[in-house]
């Protein structure tokens, strides 16, 4: 397979697309289903577990967007008016869908159903609370439509291992969700996936995943739909403290670090941190040094990195490293120290920043700030997890807790981002032979904006796909963090670790990482040496 250095524009254009229609509004505010079964503890993921590697770096060219800093107070949770039933409308382009919201069967009594009424078609995820219960709610409406049963199978930390064993074991779902490119490829390459363009409209998935696609696709094969996006350059905090305290949010790394140090001179930790994520432990390490890579290295040897061209053991990663860790190791910098990174369990860490029922009075968090991607709230506030699938929390995004982009380091590289996307595959049948129609018309309609629609409604996804209406996005804060931060980057990153070949960036970056934070960052050129050895021979 050739380097593919066109992938920059992965989900720039997605991203792109929702920031230049967000428009800010007014006050935020805080803020449906079928249930997935089996979740265990955990969150989503950057963890395929597969040894197959793929050689897939990103393009060298940053996007061309301005370079001022997001504003700090966006908008708002989105209008609670229902945009209408989750359903596209026919015809939608692809057959078997269209079979499956049109057409019927007569009964033995007499009565008519939905052609694939009482089928079930399997999917795992690693979507587990809040967002195991906003995927629910983006399928309920297409199961009532059709009758089919979508069985999801909710596996939350260890959802790549228990796959990958459903998979060798011949026993795999009829789809999956996979946040790593390099995965799907390597799943595709083994013969365990279906190539998609075999029975969806090859024209109509590109151009409507135009961004995305080609992430997943090699040599004339679609081995999956993208499905969700995320913005990864993130960081939650309490706007209470912050203005109780007088804070400013920082929007320079120096001011970055001296927020840090008030806040600890003021008896506070400024940091939540913790990674445990069974056999995923490790990947939030992997997000911040590709956070501080970007900010302190061109895009040229981003992808280098990506690619093994630059090795870990290099001036620009181990300089990355050394900066994430001044943030983990310094004394008093991070609630519980680097113990407390890799044991508390990475749904838990921002929980002390909250006051129980929301009274802020007098209120002073353990820790105040935490890096986490933007799928992070309300699904998993201590509120919504306690009270299960359905939750609302008391907690209001934008009032309560905010979101301010990473801030950037060296002006040279200007203000780049770090995103992520997760993709749909269709697992080739233990048996043979090609998928069964109703499995074809899930996986179609979830390449469509209806099958994420009522997620968007939430305020908490971002589509894959690129006709998906802008109105859909509108009021919501998080997404216009997202939106902002996006439109304001220099530079738009995809995830290096999901990109490059798993056994390193699902493997000895992750299991090296824990490595290098359980010892404090003293053994850091074991750690580099170590997963250089690791990358796969060309």
């Amino acid at each position: 397979m050739t380097k593919r250095y066109w992938w920059i524009m992965t989900i720039v254009i997605v991203m792109i697309a929702l920031a230049c229609t967000s428009t800010p509004v007014a006050t935020p505010t805080g803020g449906p289903t079928t249930a997935p079964t089996g979740a265990p503890t955990g969150a989503p993921t950057d963890a395929p577990m597969t040894d197959a590697p793929t050689d897939a770096p990103m393009t060298d060219e940053p996007t061309d967007a301005p370079t001022d800093g997001p504003s700090e107070e966006p908008t708002e949770e989105p209008s609670a008016e229902p945009l209408g039933p989750a359903v596209p409308a026919v015809p939608t382009g692809y057959a078997e869908l269209d079979t499956a919201l049109t057409e019927t069967r007569t009964n033995a009594d007499g009565t008519t159903s939905p052609i694939y009424a009482g089928t079930t078609v399997s999917i795992q995820t690693q979507w587990i609370g809040g967002e195991g219960a906003n995927f629910a709610a983006a399928i309920a409406d297409f199961m009532t439509a059709t009758g089919i049963v979508i069985q999801v199978d909710s596996i939350g930390s260890s959802h790549e291992t228990v796959l990958r064993t459903r998979i060798e074991g011949g026993q795999p779902p009829d789809l999956a969700m996979l946040a790593q490119p390099t995965a799907v490829l390597a799943y595709g390459a083994d013969g365990r996936l279906v190539d998609v363009a075999t029975f969806m409209d090859v024209d109509q998935l590109t151009s409507e995943h135009e961004a995305t696609v080609g992430l997943v696709s090699t040599n004339g094969n679609i081995w999956g739909i993208p499905y969700k996006a995320d913005v990864k350059s993130t960081v939650w905090y309490p706007i209470h403290y912050f203005e109780d305290n007088n804070l400013a949010v920082p929007t320079t790394w120096d001011e970055f670090i001296a927020l840090m140090d008030t806040i600890k001179a003021a008896g506070t930790f400024p940091w939540c941190m913790g990674m445990e994520a069974g056999t995923a432990t490790g990947w939030q390490f992997t997000d911040w040094v590709e956070e501080v890579m970007l900010r302190t290295a061109s895009p040229e040897a981003y992808n280098q990195w990506i690619a093994g061209e630059l090795p870990f053991d290099s001036p620009e990663v181990r300089r990355a490293f050394e900066m994430v860790g001044q943030i983990m190791f310094t004394e008093g910098y991070v609630l519980g120290g680097s113990t407390a990174i890799v044991a508390t369990p990475q749904t838990e860490p921002f929980d002390p920043a909250f006051p129980p029922d929301d009274n802020w009075d007098g209120f002073t968090p353990q820790c105040v700030m935490h890096k986490i991607p933007t799928w992070y709230g309300p699904d998993f506030f201590p509120d919504v997890r306690a009270g299960g699938a359905g939750t609302e929390t008391v907690y209001g995004i934008g009032e309560d807790i905010g979101i301010f982009y990473l801030p950037p380091i060296d002006p040279e590289f200007g203000t780049p981002a770090l995103g992520s996307a997760d993709t749909l595959m269709v697992l080739a049948p233990a048996a043979g032979g090609e998928p069964d129609p109703e499995v074809k018309a899930v996986a179609q309609f979830l390449s469509t904006p209806q099958g994420l629609q009522r997620w968007i409604e939430a305020g908490s996804a971002i589509s894959a796909n690129q006709s998906t209406p802008q109105e859909w996005y509108a009021g919501a804060y998080k997404l216009d963090v997202a939106a902002q931060i996006v439109n304001n980057a220099t530079y738009l990153g995809f995830d290096a670790s999901d990109l490059m070949p798993p056994v390193v960036g699902a493997g000895t970056f992750w299991t090296e990482g824990v490595n290098y934070i359980n010892n404090n960052g003293t053994n850091l050129d074991a750690v580099l040496q170590a997963i250089d050895a690791s990358w796969p021979a060309p």
